[in-house]
């Protein structure tokens, strides 16, 4: 899909959408899930090499948006909204396999009843950018774009710089 296309149905999205401001994470979630007529549930997961730091598992049920428990709040916001974007977008197709995933992250869901795993730890497809765009309209529109931590000092410029080198969790 053409970035001008892809941003008008971001932009469409958007607007039948309710952001709460102040935003409260749960309550938007709560209205996605009514919107798709199924739950979803949030993990606080700690991702290592080669896991992303968020992913969608959608099941025959519901839906499962795991995010890095280890990072700021205004990240794992960030991170849960990109999953979410995916689930918006209509993204669907089993980019990685389901059932090692499935396994790892929820013991309990048996991994037949997965349709679904997004995955992801670089954003480098159209559907990532899409998914990307989505989740920074909606950050925009509930007021939290402007509260991004500060990567200018101390600690976090380092990570800030290693992070543009070699990539963004």
């Amino acid at each position: 899909m053409p970035a001008g296309t892809a941003k008008r149905r971001c932009a469409a999205i958007i607007a039948e959408l309710d952001i709460p401001r102040p935003f409260e994470l749960r309550q938007f979630l709560a209205q996605v899930a009514r919107r798709r007529n199924r739950t979803i549930f949030l993990h606080p997961f700690t991702s290592g090499l080669g896991i992303p730091c968020g992913l969608w598992l959608s099941t025959a049920r519901a839906d499962h948006i795991f995010h890095e428990q280890g990072t700021s709040p205004w990240h794992r916001t960030h991170i849960t909204l990109h999953e979410m974007s995916h689930m918006l977008l209509g993204h669907d197709s089993g980019q990685r396999s389901a059932h090692g995933l499935a396994n790892l992250l929820a013991p309990d869901v048996d991994p037949a009843l997965v349709q679904l795993v997004l995955g992801r730890s670089a954003y480098t497809t159209a559907e990532e950018r899409d998914a990307e765009t989505l989740a920074s309209l909606v950050l925009g529109q509930a007021g939290l774009a402007d509260r991004r931590p500060s990567w200018r000092t101390g600690a976090a410029a380092v990570v800030g710089r290693m992070q543009s080198a070699w990539g963004r969790c």
